[in-house]
């Protein structure tokens, strides 16, 4: 509704690269970096360098896991209050 009608197959590639990027790469990245976090014992070999993780704290996974799905929620119901306030019909 806001895109001229030349314009329109454009915006629509332009928010679909946006949404690959935003929505696909730092998500894996956040989540794995709480999963490594929870765990308490690492499997370390003769080079001193980690392996597999053995034990995790289940419930600092838990809260880890869902501060972030909070997080990005928050952050989602923001920029929809925003767009909703800012935006001006033609």
């Amino acid at each position: 509704r806001c895109v001229p009608d030349k314009q329109r197959s454009f915006a629509l590639g332009v928010q679909s690269v946006f949404l690959r990027l935003l929505g696909t790469i730092p998500g894996p990245i956040l989540f794995g970096v709480a999963i490594d976090n929870s765990c308490t014992l690492w499997d370390i070999n003769e080079c001193k360098t980690k392996g597999a993780c053995w034990v995790y704290d289940n419930e600092r996974m838990a809260y880890l896991l869902m501060g972030i799905s909070a997080a990005c929620k928050i952050i989602t119901i923001i920029f929809v209050v925003m767009a909703v306030c800012l935006y001006k019909p033609p």
